[in-house]
């Protein structure tokens, strides 16, 4: 919600009202019928929250889920967002926002009600504001020139109570520096790894152990679920024909699109983010960068290395290279400078969705057509392939009704000449080799009950008709069934503590001025050395997670880190090597992005506290039983 109120703040609201007036009013207010509805959620200071508004509200924020998750949400997922709740709290949150604007007393004249109006395309006749279409278009949706001003009244109220609230937030100079030495100041280290692997020989835990770690940790010895199947399988590479030349011809000529391969260009960009929803004068700001880095490349700097700068992009550690592509399968402004320039050549800048991008043309790969024979090979596999699909589906339908009839897989097999196969028990990960290109009818069995009878399976190589003969559901073993797992996974356990305690006792050491080689060679470890890394550039290092930001926070003064970090069954033991401060060149980038990032964190600081605080002020109460089903 506070995004949301501080993009509206910044927003184009009154140069573009249309989409939230039209929204906002034409649809919230009619609903809200004037009196709060029938019933409330909630009041704020004696204001209701109306149960068809939070509804309304609610499904909206529903929808929005449910277009990311793919139109499926589930329940859990539900419950524990608490999604009624969090509509329920920034409703509530905006009334809190809107009343403080009120009692503030920021004005709202008649004239800036009036601008917004006759700003709308919907009211314009020709150009201009018409009176007539204005009364008929609030008419049509049964909403009068009153309610509808004192929503417009509202919005713009709102505007200005967050513009107000926002003028507070400040960012220093020091700030901006601290928060890019932060970023961007870079160690190295030096270091090794103790691997639990080589503590684990010699380990013997005692019957008392085994016995106790299967006791706590049974549910990890719990098998998956395994069957027992007969099936029938009709492989379409059995059923091969031969393809006449003529058949390959018109194969060739229906689908030519395939054999003509179109001209494909490979480019290389800069992205210097943005968003429509930045400030006008933030989208300045970037675009402004973008064209210092083509001044910098057209001076001649290599493009990599200002990719490796500068780019927001993850292809800046491939230096900004975009690969192949063709004609509508590229963001439309990166495609039309790429397919303009020639090879070697830099484009002007352009903007997209993304932000803006300098880019070069690398490589150009001419449009070219594949003859007739060097296509012949492929088509046969492809016509065999359909031809043999078709006779296997055919050969399943016929069996399939065999099965029906005789009223079992095996006489309907029989009946029809079909091979019948059988299998032992065995898991889904596991499944007997012949099944093993059939993946789908495998994952078909498991959906199976014991005695039930698949219908026919389209597998990648034919197709199967599946029997569940028996199934066995997942259990935990008997403990001398699973006993050499069960030492195995302790040993493994035992390994890790007793290689965590050699890293442990290395860094106390460290901590008592040990010299880390000499631990190492009495260790037989190698000592290894870090390149430069930041915290921006930690990711692209050959380096555990938890190692890189552990070495971040060590320094001079703090040469050893307070504990082991451990990754993958390894303990690591390091040390500070050197530091150095991030670049003046760095710093002329990113000022400006740190800048925005660190005043919008203290714009949202800001309402975030007003608002709590008249929360804490404010009498809140709660309808009870209120919220819809």
């Amino acid at each position: 919600m506070l995004a949301l109120l501080r993009r509206k703040a910044r927003s184009p609201i009154i140069q573009a009202a249309v989409v939230i007036i039209i929204l906002v009013f034409i649809f919230w207010l009619p609903q809200m019928g004037g009196d709060g509805g029938p019933g409330t959620v909630a009041t704020v200071n004696d204001e209701a929250v109306s149960s068809r508004e939070f509804q309304r509200r609610y499904e909206e924020t529903l929808a929005q889920y449910r277009d990311q998750l793919g139109g499926v949400i589930p329940s859990e997922l539900l419950e524990a967002l608490g999604l009624r709740q969090q509509v329920l709290n920034q409703m509530i949150q905006e009334k809190l926002l809107l009343q403080s604007a009120r009692t503030t007393g920021l004005p709202v004249t008649g004239g800036e009600v009036q601008e917004v109006i006759h700003s709308m395309g919907e009211f314009t006749e020709q150009g201009y504001f018409s009176l007539e279409r204005y009364r008929q278009t609030l008419a049509a949706a049964r909403l009068s020139t009153q309610e509808f001003e004192a929503g417009i009244r509202n919005e713009l109220l709102r505007r200005k109570i967050v513009e107000h609230l926002i003028g507070f937030a400040q960012v220093s100079e020091a700030e901006v520096r601290e928060r890019f030495h932060r970023d961007h100041d870079e160690v190295r280290i030096a270091y090794l790894a103790l691997a639990a692997a080589d503590f684990r020989a010699g380990l013997t835990p005692s019957d008392e152990e085994i016995a106790a770690h299967y006791h706590d940790h049974g549910d990890r010895y719990r098998t998956e679920p395994r069957v027992r199947l007969e099936y029938v399988l009709f492989s379409a590479e059995s059923e091969l024909a031969e393809i006449t030349d003529e058949e390959i011809a018109v194969y060739y000529q229906q689908n030519s699109e395939r054999y003509n391969i179109p001209e494909q260009r490979r480019a290389s960009h800069i992205l210097i983010r943005s968003s429509a929803e930045d400030p006008a004068e933030v989208r300045a700001e970037r675009r402004s960068q973008a064209e210092q880095v083509l001044r910098l490349a057209r001076e001649g700097r290599d493009f990599r290395e200002l990719a490796l700068l500068y780019s927001e992009d993850a292809s800046a550690e491939d230096g900004g290279d975009l690969g192949f592509f063709g004609r509508g399968e590229m963001l439309e402004p990166i495609e039309e400078t790429a397919f303009a320039l020639e090879v070697g050549q830099l484009g002007e800048v352009v903007e997209t969705r993304f932000g803006f991008h300098v880019i070069r043309l690398e490589e150009v790969a001419p449009a070219r057509s594949i003859s007739l024979a060097e296509a012949r090979q492929e088509i046969i596999r492809e016509l065999q392939k359909n031809r043999g699909r078709q006779q296997a589906f055919s050969r399943a339908g016929e069996v399939y009704e065999s099965i029906l009839t005789q009223g079992s897989l095996a006489r309907g097999a029989e009946a029809t000449g079909a091979t019948l196969r059988s299998t032992d028990f065995f898991a889904r990960v596991e499944p007997p080799a012949e099944l093993r290109n059939h993946p789908e009818a495998v994952a078909a069995a498991f959906d199976l009950n014991q005695g039930e009878l698949s219908s026919i399976v389209n597998t990648r190589a034919g197709y199967a008709i599946i029997f569940v003969q028996e199934r066995e559901e997942p259990q935990i073993p008997p403990m001398n069934e699973v006993r050499r797992q069960v030492e195995s996974d302790l040993r493994d356990l035992q390994a890790e503590a007793a290689a965590r305690r050699a890293a442990e006792e290395m860094l106390a050491a460290l901590r008592e001025g040990a010299d880390l080689n000499q631990l190492a060679a009495t260790a037989g470890r190698p000592v290894r050395q870090s390149p430069w890394f930041s915290r921006v550039t930690a990711a692209t290092l050959d380096l555990p997670a938890p190692v890189s930001r552990a070495g971040l926070g060590l320094s001079a003064e703090n040469p050893v880190p307070d504990t082991v970090p451990a990754a993958d069954g390894n303990f690591y033991v390091l040390k500070w090597r050197e530091g150095r401060p991030g670049s003046e060149e760095l710093f002329a980038r990113w000022a400006g992005p740190i800048r925005d990032e660190l005043l919008r964190a203290k714009e949202e600081a800001v309402i975030e506290t007003w608002i709590n605080y008249l929360a804490r002020q404010g009498q809140i109460v709660y309808t009870r039983g209120a919220f819809p089903e």
